[in-house]
């Protein structure tokens, strides 16, 4: 079947009936109000459901009828449209009672009615959807009905709409309670998408869904259904991910049309222009369009002022109106709009102008306007400010083609093009224009002009590339070439300037303690760039960092965080990089009890984020994250959606290192073939220059993937192998012998060098690391025991797993019966936390403890601090019988206590 096919086949079966979810508590608050009162109602019978449309008003109502009709509750129909509002009573003429056809006015209607619902001897449920469209005969008849007492009304009415005064009287008179559904939200949303797909959807995916749609459940379930069809959402590594398009098929334009059609061609207009416009300045919007069309458009919900920046703006009442209204205008009439929509902002107060700067440059060049070559370059340093390199890169095209062709006049438009390419991807293309205006920028005097090509030049070939030879070549050039004059005495020298980018390949290439030494000399010198400033402060937080230096390391992320913004292109990204630094170097010491709320929070923070890089490494450090606390399911989604990330824009290779994490993620769970094909699919997108700081998950996936296959002794050794290959690493070196010792490796050599490192760092887990190999290595079954305790409060339940594991063994080893119950009850207990449980650890595994079904329900109740009569009398047994049920239980887990219970109790099994 092809990938055209099975989309195909997706979508049909999507087409039927969704699940209903996330209205649970509305269902249950209007079917309440059907219940009996035994004559004597207290307060309203029935429901007003309002809601926009879309939201599953309509399937709730579907909903409360069959819990009606379940009960036995009589139920009645009505479906009411625009069509049928036309004929009085022409929604409930298939309800009419015989003979009331020749009842001479509607008073005798009503009666007939009411007499044949009174006949039925007891109240009607009477449903009707959308009754904003009931003509006002058949709203009278309605509330008539109610205030008789004979039927209850449940009825729909969609937000916006104009509704018959009968209709509202029936909250107003407090005849049903008004019930106003939202759209969901985004865990709502993530829910019913789950359900609907029937598998694991990444986060991403169900956060982008629900913005598109605006938590409207009809416009959800389209997007997904053309998704589907296109091949655009589909099933990586058993996640469903989504690549974002907005696939407009037939059904979904003919969805969100039915809210459009009925405008008339000013209000069209007005809204086309808000849809490009977004946010439109309500200065702006009134040039554009009269008062009247925007509060018309405003009443009906298509629009809606956003007074959070204190200046007004107009944004579009659903995101989807704008992209179908934008599809339904043309080229053409879009071209028209945004020539327009530039005038009328260089019209505005100029602050709206400045504001929108880059936007009124790009409408200009949309509606084919000349702009200068000046006036194309600051839009373009603007755009890549912001991290919209794709528009960056056009602006500098169109700047370049404005300019003349003059290498010196060309050079400054060239690294701003570069700038932008880079951010694209596409470092490959940027080099060749470097490198026409290398000569014309080396000769200039102006020391700004060479740092902005030095940055962009090393980020294309150093980052982008990796060629580090290449850019040592490149740094040697401009250090010894020939320059005018750099000024005083005081001026930083080319060679200062230059030297964050000495101490960035260094630190790459695993020396941290030497990339501080270049560093450190430039962190409080005033006198330098902006830019080379952050960068000499991105460099020693890191290397602090990775050597475990992190009481000074925070020093260095404080300052990070308080960068000026506006000081250079790159200072927006400064407070995420200090953030992604901390929680990284918090990984490095094992406090997952910390770092993971806090990279949960950095993560959602960036889900947004129009920077690539940031964003990308926000999902790998939380991917990471959760793989060392045995969350592999979580772990595999968000490390797909770094992959998706890195393969928009790869720096520092770390396309490659997210595929590692997700190797080593499939090695854990015991799935050796995918494990082999991502480490295959890692291999293939490095470039052989990968950052130090990427070797150490390199060598875990390997280590994990021999494991998976069987090898633990090729394991051990490639985990030593990479402990000795950066010595300076001390953090990650710490972890690969760790992890040779778990293997087995435990000589005095690797216990003695984990000791080293934890004397030397100024934090705490290479201390942990060290106890837990001196533990192994004597089987100390009492130090393996207050481990596995130390681990867990860290977080790190898998270790925490096998060093309990490991205590049980040897316990067991020395004839402690108890002490190898008690611990192995501990790492059951343990082991819930993680998927797949103790398999997911090098631990030796110990049989599990056979409590019976009543052993158990007796010791959960009183690990809940029940007493034994208390116990007795909630199982309908003696006294008695509870003490020997708990002698039992604290035989067969070595326990002496009943405090032990919470601790030691591991999970039921089930029935016996």
């Amino acid at each position: 079947m092809t990938q055209q096919e099975a989309g195909s086949e997706l979508a049909h079966t999507l087409r039927g009936e969704w699940p209903f979810t996330s209205r649970d508590a509305e269902l249950h608050l209007v079917t309440a109000l059907l219940g009996p009162t035994n004559g004597h109602p207290t307060g309203p019978r029935g429901a007003v459901v309002v809601a926009p449309a879309g939201v599953g008003k309509t399937r709730l109502l579907r909903e409360v009828r069959w819990w009606a009709e379940s009960r036995g509750l009589v139920t009645s129909s009505v479906i009411a449209t625009r069509a049928a509002s036309r004929t009085p009573y022409g929604a409930v003429l298939h309800l009419l009672p015989e003979g009331a056809a020749d009842q001479p006015d509607p008073a005798a209607w009503h009666g007939s009615f009411s007499a044949q619902l009174r006949s039925e001897g007891r109240r009607t449920v009477v449903l009707v959807d959308d009754a904003h469209h009931l003509d006002q005969a058949s709203a009278a008849l309605l509330l008539q009905l109610s205030l008789d007492g004979v039927a209850i009304p449940v009825v729909t009415v969609r937000r916006g709409e104009s509704v018959p005064d009968p209709v509202t009287a029936l909250w107003k008179e407090d005849l049903a309670l008004r019930v106003d559904l939202q759209p969901l939200s985004t865990t709502e949303m993530g829910g019913l998408i789950r359900r609907a797909l029937g598998g694991p959807v990444s986060d991403r995916t169900v956060a982008r869904l629900t913005a598109v749609s605006g938590g409207n459940v009809l416009y959800a379930r389209e997007l997904v259904m053309a998704a589907a069809e296109r091949g655009s959402l589909k099933v990586r590594d058993g996640v469903w991910m989504w690549d974002e398009e907005v696939v407009l098929a037939p059904r979904l334009v003919d969805a969100v049309w039915a809210r459009l059609e009925a405008l008339d061609p000013a209000q069209r207009h007005a809204l086309a222009a808000v849809a490009i416009g977004e946010p439109l300045p309500l200065s702006v919007a009134e040039a554009l369009a009269s008062t009247e069309v925007l509060s018309g458009l405003e009443e009906l919900g298509l629009v809606h002022v956003d007074d959070s920046d204190a200046r007004g703006v107009l944004r579009l009442g659903h995101p989807l109106y704008g992209e179908v209204l934008v599809a339904r205008i043309g080229s053409i009439g879009r071209r028209r709009m945004v020539g327009a929509l530039a005038e009328a902002f260089d019209a505005a107060d100029p602050r709206e102008a400045e504001a929108s700067r880059v936007r009124i440059v790009t409408w200009r060049l949309d509606a084919g306007r000349t702009q200068s070559r000046e006036t194309l370059l600051d839009a373009a340093v603007r755009a890549n400010q912001v991290f919209a390199h794709p528009l960056a890169a056009r602006l500098a095209q169109a700047a370049l083609e404005a300019g003349d062709a003059d290498p010196a006049g060309r050079a400054p438009v060239v690294i701003e093009l570069g700038r932008a390419l880079v951010g694209c991807n596409r470092a490959e293309e940027a080099l060749p224009l470097l490198t026409e205006v290398e000569d014309a920028v080396l000769a200039s005097a102006d020391p700004q002009l060479v740092d902005d090509y030095v940055e962009v030049r090393f980020r294309a070939k150093y980052y982008g590339l990796g060629h580090g030879e290449e850019v040592e070549a490149l740094l040697d050039r401009v250090g010894g070439g020939a320059r005018a004059p750099e000024g005083g005495d005081s001026t930083p020298s080319r060679a200062e300037r230059l030297a964050p980018y000495r101490a960035s390949i260094v630190l790459g290439r695993g020396r941290p303690r030497e990339a501080l030494d270049i560093v450190e000399p430039l962190l409080d010198r005033s006198d330098i760039s902006p830019l080379h400033r952050m960068m000499a402060l991105e460099i020693a937080g890191e290397a602090l960092g990775e050597l475990g230096l992190h009481r000074q390391a925070e020093g260095v992320w404080d300052r990070l965080r308080q960068f000026p913004v506006g000081a250079t292109a790159r200072a927006s990204g400064a407070a995420a990089e200090a953030d992604l630094q901390a929680v990284f170097s918090g990984m490095l010491d094992g406090r997952m009890t910390d770092v993971l709320p806090a990279l949960t929070r950095v993560h959602a923070a960036m889900s947004d984020s129009p920077d690539v890089i940031n964003r990308g490494l926000a999902c790998l450090g939380l991917g990471r994250a959760l793989l060392h606390v045995g969350r592999l399911a979580q772990a595999r989604a968000v490390l797909l959606d770094a992959v998706e990330d890195f393969r928009k824009v790869d720096l520092g290779e770390s396309l490659a290192w997210s595929l590692t994490l997700l190797s080593q993620t499939a090695a854990v769970s015991h799935r050796v073939d995918r494990a082999r094909r991502r480490w295959e699919e890692a291999a293939a997108a490095r470039r052989g220059t990968a950052p130090a700081w990427q070797a150490a998950d390199v060598v875990m996936a390997e280590v994990w993937l021999k494991v998976a296959e069987g090898d633990r002794t090729a394991a051990a050794a490639i985990a030593l192998a990479g402990a000795e290959q950066y010595p300076q690493l001390e953090l990650a070196r710490a972890g690969l012998l760790h992890l040779a010792c778990r293997l087995g490796e435990r000589g005095a050599e690797v216990t003695t060098s984990l000791r080293r490192i934890a004397d030397r760092a100024e934090c705490a887990y290479p201390t942990l690391l060290a106890d837990h190999a001196d533990a192994m290595r004597a089987d100390d079954r009492r130090a393996l025991e207050e481990v596995a305790e130390r681990f867990a409060e860290r977080g790190l339940i898998p270790l925490a797993v096998e060093a309990a594991g490991q205590s049980a063994h040897a316990h067991r080893a020395v004839g402690s019966a108890d002490g190898a119950r008690r611990m192995t009850g501990r790492a059951q207990i343990l082991a819930r936390q993680i998927d797949g449980g103790a398999a997911q650890t090098l631990a030796p595994q110990e049989p599990v403890i056979g409590l019976s079904r009543r052993e158990h329900e007796v010791a959960a109740l009183a690990a809940a601090g029940m007493s034994n009569a208390d116990i007795a009398q909630r199982l309908v047994v003696s006294v008695r019988t509870v003490e020997s049920h708990l002698y039992q239980v604290f035989a067969k887990l070595g326990i002496t206590t009943r405090s032990d219970l919470e601790k030691y109790l591991p999970p039921s099994a089930g029935p016996p």
